[in-house]
């Protein structure tokens, strides 16, 4: 599973896809300690899952890749 994120300075939306770029999963969360809690919440529901975070520019990346594989692109 690949899980799209577009991070915000307010908000980060996510979009799990499978291999077959089937839309599984969207979601949209707040830039606050919560709203990253919920958004990884959300991914932890697939297990084989790689976050690829789109324009990332420093905006809080560390939260989001503690203990996740990801790849990050600016």
């Amino acid at each position: 599973m690949i899980i799209g994120m577009d991070p915000h300075k307010r908000s980060a939306t996510i979009e799990v896809i499978d291999r077959q770029t089937r839309v599984l999963a969207t979601g949209t969360y707040g830039t606050d300690n919560d709203g990253y809690g919920r958004m990884l919440c959300a991914g932890q529901a697939f297990p084989e899952r790689v976050w690829a975070i789109e324009g990332c520019n420093g905006i809080s990346e560390h939260r989001v890749l503690t203990g996740e594989r990801a790849s990050v692109r600016s």
